[in-house]
């Protein structure tokens, strides 16, 4: 089916469909494209801009309230390993259940880190949990420690 459903055109949403097609004919039955709120995707362009949930602008229009956590990649020890310390780290938290509403991140390897911040949104996890972290060093993925802390 892939493509031709319309909707967001990754390979990973083809494989997604796939699972669901499997799961409703030889599985349970439980899997849903309606389960499928929090995709985040990547551009690949250098550094990479990653992105899941809503950005500023979205939930501004949408009379969202939230509390915003940036950082510059210059402040990321990897960033400097690499050489590349272009780049920002925003992440949208509801001030009220601590919980992740977006993130955007523009820098080297965003396209792994936006995984780990999709999965705590997906669990309703407070952004507190990736804040306090312990991530092996050095990684992009430590970063959550010093945007998160506010």
């Amino acid at each position: 089916i892939g493509d031709v459903k319309g909707g967001p055109q990754f390979t990973y949403i083809s494989l997604d469909d796939f699972r669901i097609i499997f799961d409703q004919l030889y599985g349970k039955g439980k899997r849903k494209v309606s389960d499928r709120n929090l995709v985040p995707y990547s551009v690949f362009i250098t550094p990479a801009l990653s992105r899941v949930g809503l950005n500023e602008v979205e939930a501004k229009n949408s009379k969202i309230e939230y509390k915003l956590f940036k950082l510059a990649a210059t402040s990321i020890p990897k960033a400097k390993v690499i050489g590349n310390t272009r780049g920002m780290y925003k992440i949208l938290v509801d001030p009220d259940t601590e919980e992740i509403l977006g993130a955007t991140i523009y820098g080297e390897e965003s396209y792994e880190v936006i995984n780990l911040i999709a999965l705590a949104m997906k669990a309703k996890l407070p952004y507190t949990m990736l804040r306090d972290q312990i991530y092996t060093h050095p990684t992009m993925s430590e970063a959550l420690n010093d945007v998160l802390k506010g």
